[in-house]
């Protein structure tokens, strides 16, 4: 059965809180640990992982 507390609204979505802040998520951005939902910046805080790649400017691509 799901827990009703570990739910919220975002966005219009239902989705989960984040196990860490609680803050309210949507599926689509929620990461897994130990099956609990966590947001991006929790998710890096518990395992330590950090974006494997720099932003780069790219010639010939508009960003208008």
């Amino acid at each position: 059965m799901v827990d009703a507390e570990k739910l919220s609204i975002a966005r219009g979505q239902l989705g989960p809180k984040c196990a860490s802040c609680e803050s309210p998520l949507i599926f689509a951005e929620a990461l897994v640990i130990d099956s609990e939902y966590h947001c991006f910046s929790c998710y890096e805080k518990v395992t330590g992982a950090s974006s494997a790649s720099e932003p780069k400017e790219v010639s010939g691509l508009r960003m208008d």
